[in-house]
């Protein structure tokens, strides 16, 4: 078994970052910095959806595709700051992953 089979969370990844990386390129923005957001939010969501703090995870559970689009704007908001206002916003986001 594989590493990506053992977490759940990585097929809603695959999916989302997909989608994010359309909807990035749609906006005009390079393939380095997609893949550089992409990978920054790859981080953020894994570590809120990891496997520590499991008491904590089963008291609170978390929706993987608003995480997702939380974590997508944090490193939109990071690498391309004035994009928040826009395309990065977080009702844009949840309209591509969606």
């Amino acid at each position: 078994m594989s590493a990506f089979d053992e977490n759940p969370y990585s097929v809603h990844f695959a999916h989302f970052a997909a989608k994010l990386e359309q909807h990035l390129r749609k906006n005009g923005v390079s393939c380095d910095d997609a893949d550089r957001i992409i990978e920054e939010s790859s981080a953020l969501y894994f570590e809120k959806l990891g496997p520590s703090n499991k008491l904590f995870k089963f008291l609170k559970k978390s929706d993987p595709e608003r995480v997702f689009v939380d974590s997508a704007r944090r490193a939109i908001a990071a690498r391309l700051p004035e994009a928040v206002s826009t395309f990065g916003s977080q009702v844009e986001l949840t309209k591509a992953v969606h």
